[in-house]
C-alpha cells in the first residue's frame, strides 16, 4: 500500500502582526529579541517550552565562552570577547544571586579558559523580566508551521499552540529554532549533518559529596577539569569538575558501547552535581519525530544506568540520587541553512577578519586539539545570516556552518548569544528603512553594535 494523504483547505486567522518575528527563544533567539526591541521594533518572540534560554539552560551547562583561550599561549592578553546583551544578561543573573560570574579555570585552561555558570531557574526569572522591560511579546507552548510567502519573500509564519492554528505576519523573520524549522518551511535550502555528531542527554545528582569525589579522582589521576570558588558554605567549593570516568574498567566497559566521554559537569551549589554530561548516541535526525521518540527513550535509560553505577562505584555519589534531566534530548547539529557565506575551520583558526563581520569570537569545543591560533579570535561576517534564495529571512544559531570541525566553534552558547544581537538588530534596522535584510547598510549595522557594546575590535 502507498503513502496516504489527507487534502486539506485551511483558513488560517492572522492574529498578530508584527515588525520582527523571532522563532525560537533559545541561545541565540533570546537576544535577537531584545535586541530587536530594543532597537524599535514591535517584537514577537514564539518558543515551544515554557520558559526561554533553550539547550543554554536545559543541556548546555557552562556557557563557552566570552572570552579568548589565553591560557593555553603564555603571555597572550585575555580579552573579553563577547559582550553587549550577552553580558548585561550575566550582569542581570549576578545581581539576582543567579552566577558567580566569569570563572577562570584552575585546570583545563586549554580548552576554555573561562567559563561562566548560570542558575537555570533564576535565569528563567531574570530572562521574563529583561522581555518585559524591552517590550517584547513572548508567545510560549508555540511552534511554527509553515511560512507565509510573497513570492520569494518570507512575510511570516504559520505556528500552532493551545489556540490552535494562527498567522503572524512580520516585515523580517529571525530563524533561531536551532533546527532551521522556520527557514525550511520558507524554502531554504539546507543540508542535514546528523551524521557527523551526536547527541545526549546531561543530568543533575543532589546529595553528592563534592570534596570526598574530587579526592578520589585526585588520588587515581582522573581529574582533567576543576575550579575552585566560594559557593556559600565552608567545606564544598567544587564549581566545575571533569574527570575521566573510562580509567575505570567497569565504566569504559559500559561507555564504549555508546561512545560516551567523560563526564564533564558542573556543580553550582554546594552537595549538587547539578549538570553531569555523560550520555551519547550517534546518528540521529532530530528532525524526525520517530527518531527523536528513540533517541529519547534510550538517552533516558543511559541517564538511568550511569547515576546508579556511580552512586554504587564512585566515592562521593554513595548518597546521592538523581534529581535532573532536561525536558529534551540535547541536539547539536541538524539543518544546515545555505547562507550567503559558510564559515571555514580555516578561517576560524586562522582567526579571519571580515569587512562586514558583526561579531567576534575565540572558543573552540575541540581544544586543545583544534585551537584559534594564538588565542585569538575570529569574527562572522553579516552574510553568513542570509539564506540564499529567500527574502525576509535572517537565521542564527546551531543551523550556520556546514562543516563538523567549523560548527564546533560557532554552535557554541556564547557565539550563539552574539550571533542573535546581530541578526536582531539587523532586523530591527531593516524594518525601520523599510528595506530587506539583505539590502541593509552593513555599515550602520555595524556601528549601532558598537554603540551597543558589542566588541568588533
Amino acid at each position: 500500500m502507498g503513502e496516504q494523504f489527507i487534502q486539506e483547505n485551511l483558513r488560517t486567522p492572522v492574529r498578530y502582526t508584527c515588525d520582527v518575528l523571532v522563532a525560537g527563544g533559545g541561545t541565540a533567539g533570546i537576544t535577537a529579541a531584545l535586541a530587536a526591541a530594543r532597537n524599535g521594533a514591535k517584537t514577537i518572540l514564539i518558543d515551544r517550552y515554557g520558559f526561554l534560554g533553550g539547550s543554554m539552560i536545559n543541556g548546555a551547562g557552562p556557557l563557552h565562552s566570552f572570552f579568548n583561550l589565553y591560557k593555553a599561549f603564555p603571555g597572550v592578553e585575555k580579552v573579553q570577547v563577547v559582550r553587549g546583551i550577552p553580558q548585561e544578561i550575566i550582569d542581570r543573573m549576578i545581581a539576582a544571586g543567579g552566577s558567580p560570574g566569569h570563572l577562570e579555570q584552575d585546570k583545563g585552561g586549554s580548552y576554555d579558559s573561562v567559563i561562566t555558570l548560570i542558575d537555570w531557574e533564576i535565569f528563567k526569572g531574570v530572562i521574563f523580566d529583561m522581555m518585559e522591560e524591552a517590550g517584547v511579546r513572548v508567545l510560549l507552548h508555540v511552534t511554527a508551521a509553515g511560512a507565509v510567502k510573497n513570492g520569494s519573500r518570507v512575510t511570516g509564519l504559520i505556528i500552532e499552540g493551545k489556540s490552535g492554528r494562527e498567522a503572524v505576519l512580520a516585515h523580517t523573520v529571525i530563524d533561531a529554532t536551532g533546527d532551521g524549522d522556520a527557514a525550511a518551511f520558507a524554502g531554504a535550502k539546507f543540508i542535514k549533518q546528523h551524521g557527523t555528531t551526536k547527541v545526549g542527554m546531561p543530568f543533575g545528582m543532589t546529595n553528592v559529596d563534592m570534596p570526598r569525589l574530587v579526592q578520589f579522582l585526585e588520588e587515581h589521576d582522573m581529574v582533567n577539569q576543576l575550579i575552585r570558588a566560594d559557593k556559600g558554605g565552608k567545606v564544598d567549593d567544587i564549581i566545575r569538575l571533569g574527570f575521566e570516568l573510562k580509567k575505570i574498567p567497569l565504566f569504559r566497559e559500559y561507555m564504549d558501547q555508546f561512545g560516551i566521554w567523560g563526564p564533564l559537569g558542573a556543580s553550582l551549589h554546594e552537595n549538587n552535581y547539578n549538570y553531569i554530561n555523560g550520555t551519547s548516541l550517534s546518528n540521529v535526525d532530530a528532525t524526525d519525530t520517530e527518531a527523536l521518540s528513540k533517541a529519547e527513550i534510550a538517552l533516558r535509560k543511559q541517564v538511568m544506568t550511569l547515576s546508579r553505577m556511580l552512586k554504587e562505584h564512585i566515592p562521593g555519589f554513595e548518597n546521592a540520587y538523581l534529581t535532573w534531566t532536561p525536558v529534551c534530548v540535547g541536539v547539536r547539529y541538524t539543518r544546515v541553512i545555505d547562507c550567503e557565506h559558510d564559515m571555514t575551520l580555516e578561517e576560524i583558526v586562522n582567526c579571519r577578519r571580515f569587512d562586514d563581520e558583526v561579531m567576534l569570537y575565540g572558543f573552540h569545543d575541540c581544544a586543545p586539539r583544534i585551537m584559534i591560533k594564538n588565542g585569538g579570535y575570529y569574527g562572522i561576517p553579516y552574510r553568513a545570516f542570509l539564506p540564499k534564495g529567500v527574502e525576509g529571512l535572517l537565521v542564527a544559531g546551531r543551523l550556520i556552518t556546514s562543516v563538523w570541525e567549523a560548527h564546533m566553534s560557532t554552535r557554541n552558547t556564547v557565539s550563539c548569544m552574539a550571533q542573535g544581537q546581530a541578526v536582531g538588530t539587523a532586523a530591527a534596522l531593516a524594518a525601520k528603512s523599510g528595506t530587506s535584510p539583505r539590502e541593509l547598510d552593513t555599515g550602520l549595522l555595524r556601528e549601532t553594535l558598537k554603540k551597543q557594546n558589542v566588541f568588533l575590535g
